[in-house]
């Protein structure tokens, strides 16, 4: 069952998540919310995630959800937040990960998944954490002075990259997409294309049975041998 748990950024911010774990775990999810939204977002995928052997951690960025507030007790909201502020949000992710490499979970069997800025983020952190299993991108774009295609260029052949988008209504997102996974040098990689099916997790909406097939891409992808 779900479990909410908290930890500490290194630039004292508490980050509130909800952590899924499952009896015999193939791998990890890190799921990065997009805005406004909050980790309560991912509670289906979470449920879904958990049939396939995949646990997960659901994190507040800062500024929402119940991630609001410094050690120090400055208040958090992302509405009022500048570029730099909102690129910070890795140091949320990264502090998630220290969170699970102390419960001896290893980064190789670990994958960030986001949508929207929470894609970009989960991108990012392939760059900062090389040895992560790979990304799952909902909708990734040009977000908050990060630009998610020029990063492709830090995807490892030993990566797996997944990316959806909808064409027609997302056109930004769409296209950015499919140049990141065309660029990826990630020996597994995938571009789930849409029409008119929405930005970010509302894909999920859209095709009811993306989550499974994710999950199923996911589950084979953490049950590669090791590289």
């Amino acid at each position: 069952m779900p479990e909410r748990v908290s930890f500490q950024t290194f630039d004292g911010v508490k980050i509130v998540a909800e952590w899924y774990p499952v009896p015999t775990t193939v791998g990890v999810a890190v799921l990065l919310h997009m805005m406004p939204m909050d980790r309560r977002s991912w509670a289906p995928l979470q449920q879904v995630l958990a049939k396939y052997g995949i646990a997960s951690l659901a994190l507040d960025l800062r500024g929402h959800g119940e991630s609001l507030e410094t050690e120090t007790g400055q208040k958090l909201d992302y509405k009022n937040f500048d570029d730099i502020q909102h690129q910070q949000c890795l140091n949320d992710v990264q502090s998630a990960l220290d969170w699970l490499v102390n419960k001896n979970y290893p980064l190789d069997r670990i994958m960030t998944v986001g949508a929207s800025f929470g894609a970009n983020l989960a991108l990012f952190m392939l760059e900062q954490e090389p040895r992560l299993c790979g990304a799952v991108l909902l909708s990734p774009g040009d977000y908050r002075g990060m630009d998610a295609v020029e990063e492709a260029s830090y995807v490892k052949p030993s990566h797996c990259l997944w990316a959806a988008a909808s064409e027609g209504d997302d056109p930004e997102a769409f296209e950015a997409a499919g140049k990141i996974v065309e660029q990826a040098a990630a020996d597994r990689k995938a571009f789930v294309p849409y029409k008119n099916a929405g930005h970010g997790i509302h894909l999920f909406t859209s095709d009811p049975k993306l989550m499974d097939a994710l999950a199923t891409w996911m589950r084979d992808s953490f049950q590669l041998p090791i590289q």
